[in-house]
Formats: C-alpha cells, sequence, structure tokens
C-alpha cells in the first residue's frame, strides 16, 4: 500500500495569493506570459524568471537563482509556510464541472516499487532538465497528479473538511476558480493519511516527466548525503495531488505531421486502408465519436478512420487508438520508429469539440502541416488496465484536467 505524509506547505496569503497564484509555464502563449509578468508583481513566474533569462548562460546558476528567489519571497512574507498538513484543491471550471483532490506527499520508493503506476513512456531531454531544475532549486511547485479508484472513506473526509470556508480562493480570468483548504488537526491527518495508506494502488494521470524526475533527484540526494539515510528524509518524497478516476477530465492528444513521407495524397490514403475503413466526410467537420473511430484532415478534406477489428488483437495496447497509429501509420508508412524523437511529428492538445478539430484544420492550412488526426479520448478504466498490465502508451496520449496552478503550495525539500 502507497505511504501518503503531509508537509509543511510554503504558499501565499490571502492577501498575495491572486497575484501570486499562476498557471504552469506551458499554458501560456509567448504573448500571455509577457503580459503577466510586466503586469502582475511578486507572481510565481519571477521566482522561475531565471530560468528563461538569455543573459545567465550556466543552467545550474539559472536553478539556483530561482531558489533564492523562493526564500526572498518568503523573507518579504509574500509567501508563508505552515506547519505539517495535508490539502484539500478544488477546480470549478465556468461551466460548472467541479473536480476535487487532496494534495500531500507520495514516495519515490513506492513509484520504484509500482505502488504507484505509470502508464505512459517519458521524453528523456524533459527527465533531465527536470531533474537538473531540482538538484537546484529543491522545491516542488507543482503536484504530480495522481488517480485511484473510488474509494468512499476518502471522499467522506474530504467533503467534511470541504464544508469549512477554504483557507485561499483564486479566480481566473476566465472565470475558472481553485479553491484551497488546509488540514492540519492531528486526528484529521491520521484519518486521511491511513484512508489513503489503505488503497492498493495509485495511478499516474499526469506528471511522468515530474514523476521521474523526482527520482532522479532522490537519487541524486542518496548518493551526495554527508548523513546516514533512513528513507523518511524530504528528498524520498514528491508532491502529489490525488484525485479519483470519477472526477478526473481526459481529453484527446491530436497529431500533426509535416508531410506524407514523399507519397501522393492518393497513395497515402491507399496505405491507411490498410489499417482503416475510410469514409469521406469533404468540408464537413468532423469529431470522433467513440474509440476507435479517428478523424483526419488532409488536402482541405476531413475523413472518418474507422480501425479495421484485425488490429483489436492485443489485450490492453489495441484500446489505444494512439497505440494502433503508431504501430499501423508512423511506422510502416512514415518509417517512424521513435515518436518521441521524430520532429515530423507535433503534438496539439484537444477539447473533445469542434473547437479543437479547428484549430488542427487552421495549423494544416496555415501553418505548413500536411495532415492532421484526432483521435477520441481514452478511458480512465483503459489507463488503469495498461498501468495494471504493465504497459506503456505512447507519448502525448492523454491531456488531463485537473492542471493545477503553480505554487498553490509549494513542498521545500530542504524542510
Amino acid at each position: 500500500m502507497p505511504q501518503f505524509k503531509p508537509f509543511k506547505g510554503i504558499r501565499p496569503t490571502e492577501e498575495t495569493s491572486q497575484n501570486f497564484v499562476t498557471l504552469a509555464v506551458n499554458q501560456y502563449t509567448k504573448e500571455e506570459l509577457d503580459h503577466c509578468i510586466n503586469t502582475r508583481e511578486n507572481s510565481f513566474l519571477h521566482i522561475i524568471l531565471p530560468t528563461w533569462d538569455e543573459t545567465i548562460k550556466d543552467s545550474k546558476e539559472k536553478f539556483r537563482k530561482v531558489r533564492e528567489n523562493l526564500d526572498d519571497f518568503l523573507s518579504k512574507k509574500i509567501l508563508t509556510q505552515d506547519k505539517s498538513s495535508f490539502y484539500i484543491y478544488q477546480v470549478i471550471q465556468p461551466n460548472g464541472r467541479q473536480t476535487k483532490g487532496l494534495v500531500g506527499l507520495v514516495s519515490i520508493e513506492d513509484y520504484k516499487e509500482n505502488k504507484i503506476k505509470r502508464h505512459e513512456e517519458t521524453l528523456e531531454h524533459r527527465v533531465n532538465l527536470f531533474a537538473e531544475y531540482l538538484k537546484e532549486s529543491h522545491f516542488h511547485a507543482e503536484p504530480v497528479l495522481l488517480t485511484y479508484k473510488p474509494a468512499q472513506r476518502v471522499d467522506l473526509l474530504i467533503d467534511a473538511e470541504m464544508k469549512r470556508k477554504p483557507l485561499l480562493k483564486i479566480s481566473e480570468s476566465n472565470g475558472t476558480e481553485h479553491l484551497l483548504w488546509r488540514v492540519d488537526n492531528r486526528l484529521n491527518l491520521k484519518q486521511f493519511k491511513d484512508s489513503i495508506e489503505n488503497l492498493n494502488e495509485l495511478y499516474i494521470a499526469d506528471g511522468h516527466h515530474r514523476m521521474e524526475s523526482s527520482e532522479r533527484y532522490t537519487k541524486h540526494a542518496i548518493k551526495n548525503s554527508e548523513d546516514e539515510v533512513y528513507g523518511n528524509e524530504p528528498f524520498n518524497y514528491t508532491l502529489a495531488l490525488l484525485v479519483s478516476n470519477q472526477d478526473l477530465i481526459i481529453n484527446d492528444y491530436n497529431r500533426l505531421i509535416e508531410d506524407l513521407n514523399g507519397l501522393t495524397s492518393e497513395e497515402f490514403l491507399l496505405e491507411l486502408e490498410k489499417s482503416f475503413e475510410i469514409i469521406s466526410k469533404g468540408d464537413e467537420l468532423v469529431v470522433p465519436t467513440k474509440k476507435h473511430h479517428l478523424v483526419m484532415y488532409l488536402d482541405g478534406q476531413f475523413y472518418s478512420l474507422f480501425v479495421k477489428n484485425n488490429l483489436l488483437s492485443i489485450e490492453g495496447l489495441s484500446e489505444l487508438d494512439t497505440y494502433i497509429f503508431e504501430e499501423n501509420v508512423l511506422k510502416p508508412i512514415y518509417k517512424i520508429v521513435d515518436s518521441k524523437k521524430d520532429q515530423r511529428v507535433q503534438y496539439e492538445k484537444g477539447t473533445r469539440t469542434k473547437e479543437g478539430i479547428e484549430v488542427l484544420k487552421n495549423k494544416v492550412d496555415n501553418e505548413g502541416y500536411k495532415v492532421a488526426f484526432a483521435f477520441y479520448p481514452v478511458d480512465v478504466k483503459d489507463l488503469q488496465l495498461i498501468s495494471d498490465l504493465g504497459l506503456k502508451m505512447p507519448p502525448k496520449s492523454t491531456y488531463i484536467e485537473p492542471k493545477p496552478l503553480s505554487g498553490f503550495p509549494v513542498f521545500d525539500l530542504n524542510e
């Protein structure tokens, strides 16, 4: 059973929270990022600003300055540090969709022993970069998103705490609200800890790169520790947000490709017919309606692609259209053996709606891509099946929400 621990969270105060907390950097466009930095003094982005400061050539120096900025925000009381706590985090979207979860620490050893199960391949350069960042900054500001099969005891404890007034409440410009409660009562901490640790396993929903980077940081910290390591040191843990699989929102992650690998459009369609039943939809904008229904946009035309039954023979992996796409399109037609490294394939987050398909269409029409493929979102049960079987999804198979805000709260690995 996986460990779950409270921690001394670093967070903004009620007065500084609205200005401090931001989206993760990759959620902003370049223009939005610049605007936020220029208009919101003392935001989390100002802490990590050195990471893209081109005047600093040494990456280690960049990351050390990030740590200095965090300490500076603490000294100026822009941030405060709590006593050992769990946190309840709720996201309320403008459409009324609500997601709640529990923030605490999970064990890297449990990850290594597969009590925290993974399902997706990672990109090596991203893992290395964040591991180097951790070695110098020594803090986590964004949790790994973990999910668990429904547990009534956990939900009841969370709901009881949420009857109190939240500690902090943040509103995004689009109307999305983020609420935070702190749990620090000794009895309540024990109840939460025991309830989570009674679960058989946890599953990574989002944050495979952060989890793997954390494992490398832990290995580095143990190797370089001047004291005997007992396993309960902060560097043996990472920050996590635990959400019931009933609360997860899984969107599609789609593909854009620059060429047809030397084929004409007609030849490309003939190759696809080996694996898919193809229905031309003309200029009618189409959204995938179910698993094994893909949508393609090519030469100003939409096509519905339905996976042929003879491709559905591998347990677990046959449930994944992204796997079927890699095995029957990327490898045989494009000769792409490793999609993680091939720059011809680009990934686009989906929305489950026509708006997401329109984004793909516009990129093919105006940004130099030749073809786009849209997928039906992966079901959470298939995600867990892949994990239970010890298999891996292709990279960028899912776009999962909620996306926690940065710095809401922070886990100091030096605590």
